[in-house]
């Protein structure tokens, strides 16, 4: 854990149920513990970690900072790697969301786990999910998934129940999917009941895991969403009539061949201003600036 205030490092947490036992899987990277994701609670007593694929399954491990040790351990959470995890509320610990390369989300409360059995699932994506990110309204939370595709999803919506959906898998990290593969998984997806509020297209997911966010709840009320892409775009939609709204583009600098990936972007809680970083370690800053109102100055 790192102290930003002070810029120094304040502890090193082991996430493994034993963190004295060997595990017998210890030289076996693609078996051993591996944590792809990290969320700290809203109390920052907690700690939940999405982590890889093991032999059975990939597990979420929740990390008491107090006690320093793993409070909860839910054993084959998802059958492929978690990539992404956050929690609905961050004053409620308990409740929070998974994605997975297995295709689903998955909602889970760890005051009522059964056999590390979810609340819920949320069926409807055709491939791995890269990011989960909630409203913090304990009703709406968003998806982005290595199908191309941003879904926003209704928490109340959800299956109680595990059922055979079609995956499509590929490496994302080395191919493209082609428009002619995203109709087909678009064909799927109704076919299949996608149980999606809604689903945004055009920014790329390929080569790492993009993330995607709500805008701030003070300027824009949370109306918008928006997410980094694999062209070095930043994708802007509108959740109300399921528009892409806004494309923003860096400059690009005379030595690049191609825009980098921009995998991540902050929107100001206050301001309307982003903070974009890409792959080719530059940072831009956005401002929007709005002439509605505005009156022509004249000498």
């Amino acid at each position: 854990m790192f102290d930003v205030k002070t810029s120094k490092y304040t502890a090193e947490m082991n996430f493994k149920d034993n963190p004295n036992s060997m595990d017998d899987h210890e030289f076996m990277w693609f078996y051993s513990l591996r944590i792809f994701s990290l969320k700290l609670s809203g109390d920052n007593k907690e700690i939940i970690a999405g982590c890889g694929r093991r032999e059975t399954g990939a597990p979420v491990q929740v990390y008491d900072i107090n006690a320093s040790k793993v409070k909860y351990s839910i054993k084959g959470a998802h059958s492929n790697d978690i990539n992404t995890i956050d929690y609905v509320d961050k004053k409620q610990s308990s409740i929070f969301i998974t994605g997975s390369d297995d295709g689903t989300c998955k909602l889970w409360d760890t005051r009522i786990i059964n056999n590390n059995k979810p609340v819920g699932i949320f069926y409807g994506h055709m491939c791995g999910l890269t990011c989960v990110s909630s409203k913090e309204d304990n009703r709406y939370f968003i998806s982005n998934s290595k199908d191309q595709s941003l879904k926003l999803w209704d928490l109340r919506k959800t299956s109680t129940e595990s059922k055979r959906y079609p995956i499509f898998s590929y490496d994302y990290r080395y191919q493209e999917i082609t428009p002619e593969s995203i109709d087909q998984l678009q064909k799927h997806a109704k076919a299949h009941k996608d149980q999606s509020v809604m689903t945004f297209y055009g920014h790329k997911v390929h080569g790492t895991l993009i993330r995607c966010h709500f805008s701030p709840k003070y300027s824009t009320g949370q109306r918008y969403i928006y997410s980094g892409s694999y062209d070095g775009k930043i994708y802007i939609y509108d959740t109300i009539s399921g528009e892409l709204v806004s494309c923003l583009e860096p400059p690009r600098a005379e030595d690049e061949f191609d825009h980098p990936t921009m995998r991540d972007c902050s929107w100001h809680p206050f301001s309307q201003n982003i903070i974009t970083t890409n792959f080719a370690g530059a940072i831009h800053r956005w401002e929007h600036m709005c002439t509605k109102d505005a009156q022509k100055i004249t000498k």
